[in-house]
């Protein structure tokens, strides 16, 4: 077919077309100021970046439905590698005015269009600005389907490393190439003409890729053909039934070792694991990679069914510096060491099989939806391998050394992947979440999240699973998603207390919660009240600057030693608890006392009249001392008793009562004397 180019002048209905695309404000305001993902959708194609998910508007008018993608592969001398291509899309028009399709393909590096076709009949096209712009030769009414066929060749390379479709030597030896994608977030464009955005999933994908001998050529879905080629070239035929993204698209070539297992869930998943290797990697990966079942198991349990059970899952190595989550088949570039170093890297990969590939952002503005999830469920992982302990700790280390402060925003960070903020921080939403709604509501709505049918598959939106949830919590969760998701603000809350009883009258805890920063947090604060031989575990609900909870011992024969501010670290904020620092009795010691002494340590904040009293287990007074007005110390004042009553007769063995009274507040303390 001869090739057919028009000037970009003989296409002024691109500039009508354009304008048309403008993309739908959501419903907040971004957080960038002056920088949002809209201004990047807004300039002017030249003027964008791959990093920040651009894309060519205009391409919303119509709806990719299956897509061919045919590439050779060639290394025709060695450190060059070369592709021809040819990709067929079927579409459906959503425009009864659409006739200028608009796909993204770079120019400039590297990659000539030969030819756009439709029924073998070539269109005119205008390659330029990132974007392939193809006439119709007449208007398709909404709803109609249509195809069309682009050729292409070249040498790709990417304005960024390791990007795009690259070769490198993976050891040393010519014969050591991998030819390998990554294409998060919209380097898709740089190897091959797509939608590079994430919102129009591909509904069924058949990849062909000939490759030469005796390499092997890694894909989506299930293996459907593989057959020789010209000579020395074997075609590798991959179909994927399951819709798919753009930038989960992948191909991996190199002479790789593949072997397999068959995974059986006890949910009666069963399906294939495909890992493909360097030979250098072989011994080593079926170590690093040999959890990757049981993982699968932990995702069921947590996530629902696997989302791709009739296909398979896998690995490909390539040269890369961590790892993609395509979708099936996890392009892996961290070394394998044969000692089960990166099983968290296994299992952020696995999960993103649920949280990215199965649920994909619906822009890049949600990529913490794949980030995040995907962190956290590293947690999971750990907590169902060392414990909750473990879990705890992984939790705390994801803070960072400076709480993700000044790392900008969790929510439609520019660019997209503006380092760990959106792995971590999302991850300590998730965690928080969790403590928030508990455990058997928490990961009900991870199930519900992941597998209910209007969102399986499909594309999903942060106010989605906000909303979501909501129902869960029974309450408005925007006040809690939002701070954390917009802004760097760390909460800081300090709690004091005022713990008030007697003998045969229990304890009473009265607990204040506040906040000064702005802007304020909605948060379940969790607070312990330490009995010594167990725990109690209150919530104060914190919905303003200030929140008040009184909480009642169930019997008098319990004394509250200490108060906690969420000791077990539910919360992604900065405590501190005052109650310390407030009038009152400190400590009771020795306790129990064997000899004749017991000391009662106290603080005061200012000079004041201090009584002491001792109850017995009965609530008689045993012991009282006025001690007048009292200087305060700096190291905390005490007073020592004797071990006697006010009588002079010798205290028995038994439990008493210390009570220190500080201008009228009383503080009280239980302790044993045994003789």
């Amino acid at each position: 077919m001869p090739r057919i180019l028009v000037s970009l002048s003989a296409l002024t209905v691109v500039c009508a077309c354009l304008a048309a695309a403008a993309i739908a404000a959501p419903d907040r305001p971004l957080p960038h100021g002056p920088l949002t993902r809209l201004d990047w959708e807004g300039k002017a194609l030249s003027d964008k970046g791959p990093e920040e998910g651009d894309f060519t508007p205009g391409s919303e008018r119509y709806d990719i439905l299956r897509t061919t993608l045919r590439l050779r592969f060639e290394v025709p001398e060695p450190g060059v590698g070369r592709i021809a291509g040819e990709v067929t899309h079927v579409f459906a028009s959503l425009d009864d005015t659409l006739q200028t399709v608009i796909l993204d393909l770079a120019s400039g590096y590297g990659l000539t269009v030969g030819e756009v076709t439709r029924n073998a009949l070539a269109l005119p096209f205008v390659h330029a600005d990132d974007a392939l712009l193809i006439r119709l030769p007449a208007p398709l009414a909404a709803g109609t389907e249509d195809s069309l066929t682009v050729r292409w060749e070249g040498i790709p390379s990417a304005p960024q490393t390791r990007r795009g479709l690259w070769l490198e030597n993976h050891a040393p030896g010519d014969e050591n190439w991998t030819m390998a994608t990554m294409s998060q977030p919209a380097y898709a464009k740089y190897w091959w003409p797509c939608k590079d955005r994430p919102d129009d999933k591909i509904d069924q994908l058949l990849e062909v890729y000939t490759v030469p001998e005796p390499r092997l050529a890694a894909g989506q879905g299930l293996l459907v053909g593989q057959a020789a080629a010209d000579p020395g070239y074997t075609t590798f035929t991959w179909f994927s039934q399951y819709p798919i993204a753009s930038y989960l698209v992948s191909a991996a070539v190199s002479n790789y070792v593949l072997w397999q297992e068959t995974c059986t869930t006890t949910g009666g998943t069963s399906l294939p694991i495909l890992n493909f290797v360097y030979p250098e990697d072989d011994a080593d990966s079926r170590v690093d990679f040999a959890p990757t079942c049981e993982m699968i198991q932990l995702g069921e349990d947590r996530f629902g069914v696997y989302p791709f059970a009739l296909e398979k899952y896998g690995h490909a190595q390539f040269e890369w510096s961590g790892a993609m989550e395509h979708q099936t088949c996890t392009s892996y570039g961290i070394n394998l060491t044969g000692f089960g170093l990166a099983e968290n890297i296994v299992m952020h990969e696995l999960a993103h099989q649920w949280f990215g590939d199965s649920l994909t952002p619906r822009t890049w503005a949600d990529i913490w939806l794949n980030e995040g999830f995907a962190t956290y469920s590293e947690a999971l992982w750990v907590e169902a391998q060392e414990g909750a302990d473990a879990y705890f700790a992984y939790m705390r280390d994801a803070r960072g050394a400076f709480d993700w402060v000044g790392a900008g925003p969790v929510y439609d960070p520019v660019p997209v992947f503006p380092g760990r903020v959106i792995y971590d921080k999302g991850s300590l939403i998730l965690h928080m979440l969790r403590g928030r709604l508990g455990d058997a509501d928490f990961f009900d709505l991870l199930q519900d999240w992941a597998q209910a049918p209007t969102r399986r598959l499909r594309t999903v939106t942060t106010e989605e699973f906000i909303a979501l949830a909501a129902a869960y919590a029974g309450e408005d969760l925007d006040p809690f998603f939002w701070p954390y998701l917009t802004t760097d603000v760390v909460p800081e809350l300090v709690l004091t207390d005022r713990i008030t009883g007697g003998p045969a009258v229990p304890d009473t805890v009265r607990v204040t919660v506040t906040q000064t920063q702005e802007p304020l947090f909605d948060l379940n604060v969790p607070v312990h009240l330490d009995l010594g031989a167990e725990t109690l575990v209150r919530t104060v609900e914190l919905r303003g600057a200030e929140a008040t909870a009184t909480f009642v011992l169930p019997t008098a024969d319990q004394t509250v030693r200490r108060v906690l501010l969420d000791p077990e670290g539910w919360l992604f904020a900065n405590t501190r608890v005052a109650a310390a620092e407030q009038p009152g009795l400190v400590r009771v010691y020795p306790n129990p006392a064997r000899d004749d002494w017991v000391v009662f340590r106290y603080r005061l904040a200012t000079t004041a009249d201090v009584g002491v009293k001792v109850y017995d287990v009965r609530g008689r007074l045993v012991f009282e001392r006025d001690l007048g007005l009292v200087v305060p110390d700096a190291a905390g004042n005490q007073f020592a008793w004797d071990c006697h009553a006010s009588r002079g007769g010798r205290a028995a063995s038994g439990v008493y009562w210390a009570a220190i009274t500080i201008d009228g507040r009383r503080t009280v303390q239980k302790f044993t004397v045994f003789r």
